[in-house]
């Protein structure tokens, strides 16, 4: 029993002492400086150096919020920024490989442009959200000194990925459906391009 009470004595004497060091550190703190106070996990990854990167299977991104007053929406948040940065990523390389495949086709800028229009928006379109695959998240906790004490935020980051397999089927459904769609002789002499160059 008094070995009991000795430990439980000992272990607040120990909380007293952390939280006054802490609040000693606080108060030394100026107006406006900031601190990271706690990160889940406890290291930043590696990836958030990273923001695209692409394999011989997936494309990866970050996506990332800052000065959140919540963790978990903040989270939310940054996975939805990811997504966008996926689906932009998705077009740059679709304007990238459609553009090169029709690349010394005979027809007008302005048909060109059309074309290349298209088939980025299609393709972007048919990428299946329901492929994405989290990959990693980061959340850090930041405390603010202020003139009357202190404030916290959040700054969180998110990693997916998607499938390279399902940009593949999406670029086949745009060549289908530029060749489906071809009206005139410029939108058909790129479509025949583009399929002879991307057809697998």
């Amino acid at each position: 029993m008094r070995t009991g009470l000795i430990l439980f004595s000992v272990l607040i004497a120990l909380g007293l002492g952390v939280g006054c060091a802490s609040s000693q550190k606080i108060a030394k703190m100026k107006q406006g400086e900031e601190r990271v106070v706690d990160r889940i996990p406890d290291r930043p990854p590696k990836w958030l150096n990273t923001p695209f990167e692409e394999t011989k299977e997936l494309f990866l991104v970050k996506g990332e919020a800052a000065k959140g007053g919540d963790g978990a929406i903040c989270l939310r948040q940054a996975k939805a920024n990811a997504v966008q940065h996926l689906v932009e990523a998705v077009k740059i390389k679709a304007r990238s490989e459609f553009s090169e495949a029709v690349r010394g086709v005979n027809v007008s800028e302005a048909s060109l442009g059309r074309y290349l229009d298209s088939v980025i928006a299609w393709t972007s379109e048919n990428i299946q959200i329901s492929g994405i695959v989290p990959q990693g998240e980061y959340r850090e906790k930041v405390l603010v000194r202020t003139y009357d004490g202190v404030r916290y935020y959040y700054n969180c980051f998110a990693r997916l990925s998607i499938p390279i397999e399902s940009y593949m089927r999406a670029r086949e459904t745009a060549l289908a459906r530029s060749t489906a769609e071809a009206q005139d002789a410029d939108a058909k002499a790129l479509a025949e391009k583009a399929k002879e160059k991307l057809s697998r």
